[in-house]
């Protein structure tokens, strides 16, 4: 399913840009844009290959395929673009010569990983923030999304937390909210219902993984999953279902650390071809 959906999002994704460039008639062919090799460029060639912390637990963005032991998604392809453009070589070179070395990355330490110079690039569905620019450097926006509510939509049993009245926001009185440690999903929901005057009070419950959010839910021991509609919609299942309401607008880009300009250039450079 996880295979499928992967698929499904990269194929939506190029269809995108095909629909407007088709439609736009009058728009001049992008000419490619000249790397210019910096020192954390070249850094990155003298060493051989290019080291991106990623997702390993996100259908269709970062995704670690338990049957083939091979990363996939749409950051996966960004981060073999990337290569592709600092060692002049096709992407699908990049691939075969295996030049992007994954590191998988938790919420937690994204930041982490690149103050410490453990890996290059951070391509994990990195939501840009004002907090986090003053820690990392950002790359433009490949992907707009928004945080979102899921629910079991065949509970229907008093005794279980779970159940299917919860159809709004507005039923979220005193329910309990699974959100993912270290994220914004709680201070954003929070601020949506303030900003609404909706005046209900749901507890909330961190978690460190996506899988354990899902299991929760399955479980019944929390009531909502909230995290990116992006992310909730690879784990979506036939019991369950995503809310209509949508808070907190989600840009997603790529990150390197404060003092490698150069690589966030190449990474501006990738994500502009894409568009």
């Amino acid at each position: 399913m996880f295979k499928k959906i992967a698929v499904l999002l990269f194929a939506l994704c190029l269809a995108a840009c095909s629909t407007s460039t088709n439609n736009t008639s009058d728009k001049k062919e992008k000419k490619p844009q000249e790397v210019v090799i910096t020192e954390d460029v070249q850094a990155i060639i003298d060493r051989g290959y290019l080291r991106v912390a990623c997702k390993d637990d996100v259908p269709g963005f970062g995704y670690l395929d338990p049957e083939t032991n091979t990363y996939e998604g749409m950051e996966i392809d960004i981060a073999y673009s990337i290569a592709a453009k600092i060692f002049d070589v096709s992407v699908e070179q990049a691939r075969e010569k295996e030049l992007v070395h994954f590191e998988p990355v938790e919420v937690e330490n994204r930041e982490l990983v690149l103050t410490s110079d453990q890996v290059d690039y951070v391509i994990a569905t990195y939501t840009i923030t004002n907090a986090r620019k003053e820690v990392v450097n950002f790359s433009d926006s490949y992907w707009k999304s928004s945080i979102g509510l899921m629910v079991n939509s065949n509970r229907s049993d008093a005794s279980t937390l779970s159940e299917e009245r919860i159809r709004s926001v507005m039923d979220l009185d005193g329910k309990t909210i699974g959100v993912m440690t270290n994220s914004t999903t709680r201070e954003d929901f929070i601020k949506y219902l303030q900003n609404h005057g909706i005046k209900i009070s749901p507890r909330f419950v961190s978690y460190r993984t996506y899988d354990e959010l899902s299991e929760e839910l399955t479980r019944g021991n929390i009531d909502v999953f909230s995290v990116d509609v992006t992310i909730l919609e690879g784990y979506m299942q036939e019991d369950r279902k995503i809310l209509d309401d949508r808070f907190a607008t989600q840009y997603y880009g790529v990150a390197a650390s404060k003092d490698k300009e150069g690589l966030i250039e190449i990474a501006n450079i990738v994500i502009d071809e894409l568009d």
